[in-house]
């Protein structure tokens, strides 16, 4: 089956997983006709938490769902019954266990089914993460809220990086590696400013 549009790329994964339809549309906690759009001809995108939450539903990984980029499948790890993605497939660790009452010690107010865990692959974010480094996001915020760091997509990818909002409502999406450059956007394109969620902790312990 070739897998250059979204609807054959969603085929392809339910038939793999052996889900259906009914499945992802209850998963991913959409109407059904938002899941039937998706299968509307070979134009159709998916992105935001819908991309997040179907990636995870069906195991595989948000890049190659989005784009068809990239290896299909997507390291499922466990998370005390929890299921999280690595979305970088090089990475040697098999298994990750967190306990969930250590998580609700760091982060007491905090709805742990709204959060997800990816593995950080590059060196953007240094000195703050390292390759290597797990971050835990909240994908229930999907908007700006304040200046911090969170998880965002692109037309190439999904990105982490500092969002900082100047006085004048244009916005600076900053690496903390001086390496890479930083974007600024004015206040008239931040509405287009795709933002998966933010991050709140990661691993090694660091509280954001």
């Amino acid at each position: 089956m070739t897998t250059t549009s979204l609807q054959d790329r969603i085929k392809l994964a339910l038939e793999k997983s052996g889900l259906s339809k009914t499945d992802l549309w209850k998963g991913c906690g959409v109407r059904s006709s938002t899941v039937t759009s998706w299968f509307k001809g070979p134009n159709q995108t998916i992105s935001g938490v819908n991309l997040m939450n179907a990636s995870k539903i069906l195991g595989v990984n948000p890049d190659w769902l989005a784009t068809g980029n990239g290896d299909m499948k997507a390291e499922i790890y466990s998370l005390n019954n929890r299921e999280i993605f690595n979305k970088n497939l090089n990475e040697p660790i098999k298994s990750i266990k967190f306990d969930l009452n250590w998580l609700k010690s760091k982060l007491p107010n905090q709805q742990l089914k709204s959060l997800n865990i990816i593995s950080f692959n590059d060196g953007s974010m240094h000195p703050t993460f390292e390759k290597g480094d797990f971050v835990i996001v909240d994908i229930s915020i999907t908007s700006f809220k304040n200046d911090g760091i969170y998880l965002i997509e692109s037309n190439s990818g999904f990105f982490i990086r500092r969002i900082h909002k100047n006085i004048d409502g244009n916005m600076l999406i900053k690496p903390d590696n001086t390496a890479y450059n930083t974007v600024a956007l004015y206040k008239k394109e931040t509405s287009e400013l795709r933002i998966i969620g933010k991050i709140i902790l990661s691993w090694p312990e660091k509280v954001i």
